[in-house]
């Protein structure tokens, strides 16, 4: 049996059973072995655990992939950066390596790359480059002098940005001794080119050849670093001697196209062209720079944006290179200025309880596209994040304050903040509702809530006599008529919300010829009838003058409805309503010595 047969059988593999013989005149049942069989359930279980676990790994495999690429193109850059540093040293004389270099400022530096403490993976780094290389300034410059920053080799960090990317680019350049012919094993043996801090410096003996180390280190963040502190770190060796030559066969210089740029007026602005090739040293020019920018013969732009206009305003920027040869390469790209974005403020908002709103939050300015958000709206409203537009009905009284943000594509934001006022105008049951005897009137007061004072008040239908104060809404006077009113009482506050409430108000005789409306009965007047069916109700009236006569009155009668005087006191309102609603009467009666009376009640008609 071959091997490989003899194996997937011993893992488990399946074998159909063997077939019965054939009987005599019987035609045997047909078997179906394993393979037709089917699957079964454990086998569909585990083939989905095992798709599953493939899937989950290539979600994992593609995510790492992506992310290694971005480590690589930023690395690749520190690596150019790195060797422009190196490049730029080699462009000096060794005698101008440490020109202007401060001792203060070269020591600070020093003395935190050469921590054996340290944990910083910089100053790691950059210590196994530096090996027994001991610090150089320049000597020419007096004892204390602390500056470098300008110096062809500055002391201080130097910051470029390349593709969003920020970079820091630090040198260090120190001192050290290439021993001519070392002695093998010895305790003192040491090159400039084998920097192990556990072996001591060697003696400076006539034979040794001084050298000045130059190391470049190169700092950026990414997340695939460890604590996303990235860190690329070369070196050479430079002789002091007058005039470096170098027989090296370079390519024509090519710049790297750093992609379309953007900015903002008045916002400072950096970017660093990086070239390739070339006979140092490389010198840099630019046109059509945005106005407020400028280029330095380095390859660094730098300035902030002014162009005039309406935003944005898209330039089309040209950089050449040229190396000493003459030799020349330039990329073009864009370079777009916006305005910052700019939110207008809305001022403070009032908007009423159950009220639909809609409320724009324009904005000006910035990188597309905006992106609004907002902290603090009142219950029941929420802001469109792609227009800004604040919309909903609120469910809440109360008052407070509203955050209104927006960002733009580049990261630029602008906020204001203002109040919104949530008023629920409400009118509190009268206190009215008890009998009142013809007199005196006061203190009768309806409140209102949750509106944005100060109130104005007025009312409808108040007894003869009485009158509501506009300003505090209290009800006076002295009522002398009765006998039943309707009395609608409204208020309006300073934001233009109004709301009413209407109740009866029952004014009682004071002395016995005092005249009232007796039928219908003022205690319960409304009446509910149907259209088209024949109604009779009859009015009457007490007190006044017995001998005269009443002239009756009505107003608000249903349609097909009227009153009809009944002898000389009396009348009787008859008739077949018409139209089907809701009708306020008022049913007036006057005696021959001129006493009113009056009885209003609502009438349903269905």
């Amino acid at each position: 049996m071959p091997a490989g047969r003899a194996d997937r059988r011993a893992a488990g593999a399946r074998t159909a059973p063997p077939a019965p013989a054939a009987v005599r005149g019987r035609v045997p049942a047909p078997v179906r072995g394993d393979g037709e069989a089917g699957f079964t359930l454990m086998e569909v279980l585990v083939s989905m655990a095992v798709i599953g676990t493939v899937m989950a790994s290539l979600t994992v495999f593609f995510t790492n992939s992506l992310a290694f690429t971005s480590q690589q193109r930023s690395q690749q850059v520190a690596v150019q950066l790195a060797g422009d540093g190196i490049e730029r040293a080699r462009a000096l004389k060794g005698s101008a390596l440490l020109a202007g270099r401060g001792q203060d400022r070269v020591m600070a530096w020093w003395n935190k790359a050469t921590n054996r403490d340290t944990t910083d993976p910089v100053a790691q780094e950059v210590q196994r480059h530096l090996g027994s290389a001991k610090a150089g300034w320049d000597p020419a410059l007096p004892t204390g002098f602390g500056d470098g920053a300008s110096a062809p080799l500055p002391t201080e960090p130097e910051r470029v940005s390349v593709n969003g990317v920020e970079y820091t680019r630090t040198w260090y350049v120190g001192r050290c001794r290439q021993q001519a012919s070392p002695l093998a094993g010895s305790a003192t043996e040491r090159a400039c080119t084998d920097p192990d801090p556990r072996v001591p410096d060697p003696d400076p003996a006539s034979a040794d050849v001084p050298f000045f180390r130059v190391v470049v280190a190169v700092e950026w963040r990414h997340k695939g670093c460890a604590a996303e502190k990235c860190v690329y770190v070369t070196s050479t060796l430079m002789s002091p001697t007058s005039e470096p030559i170098f027989n090296v066969k370079r390519p024509p210089p090519s710049v790297t196209d750093p992609g379309a740029q953007y900015g903002y007026r008045g916002t400072d602005a950096s970017l660093q062209l990086v070239a390739t090739g070339g006979r140092l040293p490389l010198t840099w020019s630019a046109t059509g720079l945005p106005a407020g920018l400028s280029m330095s013969t380095g390859g660094l732009v730098t300035g902030r944006p002014t162009a005039p206009g309406t935003s944005p305003v898209t330039s089309t920027v040209t950089v050449t290179v040229t190396d000493r040869q003459q030799d020349t390469d330039n990329v073009q790209f864009t370079w777009t200025v916006f305005d910052l974005p700019a939110l207008t403020d809305p001022g403070d908002q009032a908007t009423r309880a159950g009220t639909a709103v809609s409320l724009a939050m324009p904005a000006t300015g910035g990188r597309p596209a905006l992106t609004w958000s907002a902290t603090g709206l009142p219950a029941g409203l929420s802001i469109d994040a792609s227009t800004g537009r604040v919309s909903g009905t609120p469910t809440a009284h109360g008052t407070t304050p509203v955050t209104v943000k927006v960002a733009d594509k580049g990261g630029k934001t602008d906020a204001v903040t203002f109040t919104w006022k949530v008023l629920t105008l409400e009118l509190a049951e009268a206190n009215a509702r008890a009998n009142y005897i013809r007199d005196k009137v006061d203190g009768v007061r309806i409140r209102a809530t949750g509106g944005d004072g100060p109130y104005t008040w007025r009312a409808e239908n108040l007894p003869e006599g009485l009158r509501i104060d506009p300003a505090t809404g209290e009800i006076s006077g002295t009522a002398w008529q009765g006998t039943r009113y309707l009395t609608t009482v409204y208020v309006r506050d300073s934001a233009g919300d109004e709301v009413s409430t209407t109740f009866p108000w029952r004014v009682r005789p004071r002395q016995p010829n005092d005249l009232s409306v007796t039928l219908p009965d003022p205690a319960a007047p409304d009446r509910t009838g149907t259209a088209g069916v024949q109604v009779t109700l009859a009015a009457e009236a007490e007190g006044g003058s017995n001998s005269g006569y009443n002239t009756w009155s009505a107003e608000g009668l249903p349609p097909g409805v009227v009153l009809t005087p009944v002898g000389y006191q009396d009348a009787r309102i008859t008739g077949r309503p018409t139209t089907r609603g809701t009708y306020t009467v008022t049913l007036r009666v006057e005696d021959s010595t001129n006493k009113v009376a009056t009885l209003m009640f609502t009438w349903v008609v269905r």
